[in-house]
C-alpha cells in the first residue's frame, strides 16, 4: 500500500465508502461497459474485518451514457443515491452488492466499481485491536492491505477529547512504542504528525468534528 497524501488522508475522514465484501463476492460477476478502461484500486484489501472489492474506472462517454447502461442491465432492480461527491447506482444479486460510484469532467465519465456482501447479522467484529487509540475512542473503521513486503492499516476513530488534547497523547503513546516524531505541522484547523520507526511510517491526522475529534491513522509497514 503507498503512502497516502495529507489530502488524501483528510478527505477520507469523510468521503470513505463503508461497503463490506467477502470472497464469494468478486468482479467476474460486476457488468462492465464496453467504453470502460478499468484498473485495480483495492483487491487485497480487508475492510472492518472483511475483505473488499473496489476498481477505478474512466470512460469516454457522459455519465448519463454510464449510469444509462446500468439501469438497463439491472432494471427495476437498481437504486440510485448520492454519496458526497459521487453519484451512484447499485444492485444487490445473490447477497452481493455491486455499486457504481461516478462523476464527469469534460465530456468523459470516471468512478469507482465497489463490490461487497450483505452482512450477516450476528457477526461480531472487534474493531481497532493493537492500534494506539485514547481511552473513550470508537472505532469507526479499519481497514488492512496486503502489498507483497508492505502492510497497509487505515483506521479511523473518533474521540470525545479535543484535538490538542489528542496531539498530546500520541506524542507520548507513539514515542512510548518507539515511533519517532518525524513531522508535525497544523491542517485545516486540525493537526498531521507522522511518525516513523525504521522503514516504516505511521500518518496520524486529527480533525475537529463538532464537539468531538475525528482521528484517521495511516500506518505503512514495510517487512
Amino acid at each position: 500500500m503507498s503512502k497516502l497524501s495529507t489530502s488524501a488522508i483528510i478527505s477520507m475522514l469523510s468521503l470513505w465508502p463503508l461497503v463490506e465484501a467477502r470472497a464469494d463476492c468478486d468482479f467476474t460477476d460486476f457488468p462492465i461497459m464496453p467504453e470502460m478502461k478499468v484498473s485495480s484500486l483495492m483487491d487485497n484489501a480487508e475492510y472492518n474485518s472483511r475483505p473488499l472489492g473496489v476498481r477505478s474506472f474512466s470512460a469516454a462517454v457522459s455519465s448519463d451514457s454510464v449510469v444509462g447502461f446500468y439501469r438497463r442491465r439491472w432494471r427495476d432492480r437498481s437504486s440510485e443515491s448520492t454519496f458526497g461527491p459521487w453519484q451512484q447506482i447499485g444492485t444487490l444479486e445473490d447477497e452481493c452488492f455491486f455499486t457504481v460510484q461516478y462523476g464527469a469532467a469534460g465530456g468523459n465519465t470516471f468512478g469507482r466499481l465497489l463490490i461487497s456482501k450483505v452482512p450477516e447479522a450476528d457477526t461480531e467484529q472487534t474493531l481497532g485491536v493493537d492500534v494506539v487509540k485514547p481511552s473513550d475512542a470508537l472505532v469507526v473503521s479499519d481497514m488492512k492491505t496486503d502489498d507483497g513486503p508492505k502492510e497497509g492499516r487505515v483506521t479511523i476513530i473518533t474521540s470525545e477529547q479535543s484535538v490538542s488534547e489528542l496531539v498530546s497523547f500520541y506524542r507520548s503513546e507513539m514515542s512510548r512504542s518507539n515511533w519517532s516524531l518525524e513531522q508535525s505541522f497544523n491542517q485545516a484547523g486540525g493537526s498531521v504528525l507522522v511518525f516513523r520507526k525504521g522503514v516504516s511510517e505511521n500518518n496520524i491526522v486529527i480533525m475537529p468534528a463538532g464537539g468531538s475529534s475525528q482521528i484517521l491513522i495511516n500506518e505503512v509497514e514495510i517487512n
